[in-house]
């Protein structure tokens, strides 16, 4: 199984809903090399439902199932992807039957996590990564125009090509 990291970043961490930049890189090791892509674009919404809408993206990109380490300074969010199918199992809500917030960017993640027979195992860090500051310097120089997310629905996947990662998956 591959080991895919998963690095997110906004330029925002404000929690109220706004137009903010977004970015990811998804790394992976072959023949003992880094191997990266990465995407930048535009997301109106929560602090949280724009590190969601990011993370969709991210593995919407995914072509084989992997054992995948979420990277994000977005403490909530790295939480709750352990707890994802037990989110799902609930219907997506809560202990007073209310859904959830941002149900919705959770079930299309929930999605593309069972995209493939083996689902993706996933496990999250909430912390300041290697690509930090990269990502930041990226979507100040990028004018980052494209949408965030769009597309999705449609789960398309890479045509060919590995992943992911080996190596810095978390434990």
């Amino acid at each position: 199984m591959w080991k895919v990291d998963i690095y997110l970043e906004t330029d925002s961490t404000f929690q109220g809903k706004r137009e903010r930049k977004c970015g990811y890189v998804l790394a992976t090791m072959v023949k003992n090399e880094e191997k990266t892509k990465e995407n930048f674009g535009k997301s109106n919404g929560t602090y949280h439902q724009s590190v969601l809408v990011t993370l969709a993206e991210a593995l919407s990109r995914m072509n084989v199932s992997s054992e995948i380490c979420v990277h994000t300074q977005d403490g909530y969010v790295a939480s709750r992807i352990p707890k994802l199918e037990e989110m799902a199992g609930e219907g997506w809500r809560d202990g007073k039957g209310e859904l959830i917030k941002n149900a919705v960017e959770w079930e299309q993640i929930y999605r593309l996590v069972h995209a493939f027979p083996d689902p993706h195992k996933m496990a999250a860090r909430s912390e300041k990564h290697s690509y930090s500051t990269w990502l930041q310097e990226m979507m100040k120089k990028d004018g980052c125009k494209r949408i965030i997310g769009t597309g999705l629905e449609s789960e398309t996947r890479p045509e060919s090509g590995n992943n992911g990662v080996s190596g810095n998956v978390c434990p």
